[in-house]
């Protein structure tokens, strides 16, 4: 039952909704701008309104995916079907293996499965991304810091305040990491490039 929450969590990550919704603004995400579908697109593109609507929907697929998974097979569906929304929001099978960077929807699932570590995440991002100058490293650094984060939960024997233990939140961690890290680092890298 694991594995059907998973498939289940890759569906609802993979319903295109950034797309259809930049067309209702009249821009193509996957065409205009950075090409990514993501909240960060939006905004260059279209401004608040757009952005605003990409990342609540994103939001609320991740959360779903795993309210979803929860109820097929308990605390480790949960998991398995938040990390699947990410697989499915980032590794787009309806975009051929294209999508998003996994931003947006690791929110919803992490405020599903985890929520007492989300003010602590989105200070590190922000901070991060301010010190850095760079969304792309900033992510990559905030992901270490969710796992080790994570570690540390499990350590000191907190409550994670949602659907997880602190066990569960070491695999979903890992798995966010592991899916979302690489295209934040090469988005880095090519940024990185392009100012030398």
């Amino acid at each position: 039952m694991i594995a059907v929450a998973a498939v289940v969590g890759y569906l609802v990550g993979s319903v295109p909704t950034a797309q259809a919704l930049g067309r209702i603004w009249g821009v193509d995400l996957m065409r205009e701008g950075s090409q990514n579908p993501g909240t960060t697109n939006a905004l260059r593109l279209s401004g608040t309104p757009l952005a605003a609507s990409v990342l609540v929907v994103e939001v609320a697929k991740g959360a779903a995916a795993v309210l979803v998974g929860h109820a097929i097979a308990g605390e480790w569906g949960a998991v398995a079907a938040g990390i699947g929304a990410v697989a499915g929001n980032t590794f787009n099978v309806w975009l051929r293996w294209k999508g998003g960077k996994g931003l947006g929807i690791s929110l919803g699932v992490l405020l599903s499965l985890w929520p007492l570590v989300v003010p602590f995440v989105v200070v590190v991002i922000a901070l991060a991304a301010y010190l850095s100058r760079s969304s792309g490293l900033a992510a990559v650094l905030t992901l270490v810091t969710l796992v080790l984060a994570a570690i540390v939960w499990v350590a000191v024997g907190w409550e994670t305040g949602g659907l997880a233990t602190a066990e569960g939140t070491v695999v979903a961690a890992v798995g966010l990491g592991t899916l979302m890290g690489p295209k934040h680092w090469r988005t880095h890298k090519v940024r990185q490039s392009a100012h030398l």
